[in-house]
């Protein structure tokens, strides 16, 4: 039998296979770059023989199980929106003025956005929570320097999920993602600011180049690794604002770079050679003779952090005039 397709419920059908094709293809491409990354942080991290290595490493495979849950969950939509599109090609479906109607409700695509949308709310949460982690260790595990980043945590947590619960009136998604630029705002400077307080106050110390590069090194990555994200959820903002196809595919690259950032954070925590021996500098003694300073890379409560903070204790120094971190 030979019939005519009509034509609005062809172009819904082919627009709801794109929009759902289109992020699914990005967010597939940056999945690789993601697992390669993946990969390289359990192989480093393994190799990584102190404190603190099984937490990183049950925290990166945590994320690797949420990323893939949700490139699963987005490649069933496209599926499905594959399906709903050969249906409306195949099948007479019409309404009592005989046009084709499309069958949206009798799909699983309601419930599979759903499921997108709740798995990458709880990918941001762990995301935010690894750097949450890095920003506690960093400031010596004190509590304080934590309530602002917590409080817009939680209030983009309970935004998600108001945006993804029916009938709750929150509409504008562009309000979570705002949260989220301003949790990792504050998350960035407070640790950035962190290790550049720690090298002032260090400066009486002298610090070897290869020591002073890694502290450079370590606040780079959290500057750039706060960037990025910022930057992709402007990007997601902008094109929820302005039109559907950029807002796809910002969309498409924000799913896996929750993931990325994060786990390149992780295979440079891998590589730096944290076990090391603590360097010995000459500072010069009141009597004008160098004395030699031990430089840890430990805080007193035996904990290792990163980027490593420096700890000189009092039985390390008989230098009256040096202050103490």
């Amino acid at each position: 039998m030979s019939y005519t397709v009509d034509s609005k419920a062809f172009d819904s059908s082919w627009y709801l296979l794109v929009s759902y094709a289109l992020p699914t293809m990005i967010s597939l491409f940056f999945y690789g770059i993601y697992v390669i990354l993946f990969l390289l942080s359990l192989y480093t991290l393994s190799r990584r023989k102190t404190a603190g290595t099984k937490l990183l490493i049950g925290a990166s495979c945590l994320m690797a199980i949420v990323g893939s849950t949700q490139m699963a969950i987005d490649a069933a939509l496209t599926a499905e929106a594959a399906r709903l599109h050969q249906e409306i090609v195949y099948t007479q479906v019409s309404n009592e003025h005989g046009s084709r109607l499309l069958p949206l409700w009798g799909t699983l695509l309601p419930e599979l956005d759903m499921a997108q949308d709740v798995t990458f709310l709880i990918n941001n949460f762990i995301t935010d929570s690894f750097f949450l982690y890095r920003c506690y260790v960093i400031w010596g595990f004190q509590k304080k320097p934590l309530i602002l980043p917590v409080l817009l945590m939680l209030s983009t947590l309970v935004m998600g999920i108001l945006w993804c619960a029916p009938r709750t009136g929150i509409q504008d998604l562009r309000v979570p993602y705002i949260l989220g630029v301003a949790t990792n705002l504050v998350l960035t400077a407070s640790t950035a600011g962190r290790i550049l307080w720690i090298l002032r106050d260090a400066s009486h110390v002298t610090l070897g180049d290869t020591f002073r590069s890694r502290y450079n090194t370590a606040i780079e990555v959290i500057l750039e690794s706060g960037a990025i994200y910022c930057l992709s959820a402007i990007f997601v903002v902008i094109g929820y604002s302005l039109n559907p196809e950029i807002f796809n595919i910002a969309f498409g690259i924000m799913q896996q770079l929750l993931n990325i950032i994060p786990t390149f954070t992780l295979v440079y925590i891998g590589l730096t050679k944290n076990g090391d021996s603590p360097p010995i500098e000459n500072v010069s003694s009141d009597q004008g003779k160098p004395s030699q300073k031990a430089v840890h890379l430990v805080p007193p409560n035996g904990h290792l952090s990163f980027p490593p903070v420096l700890y000189i204790t009092n039985e390390e120094t008989e230098d009256k005039d040096v202050e103490f971190v």
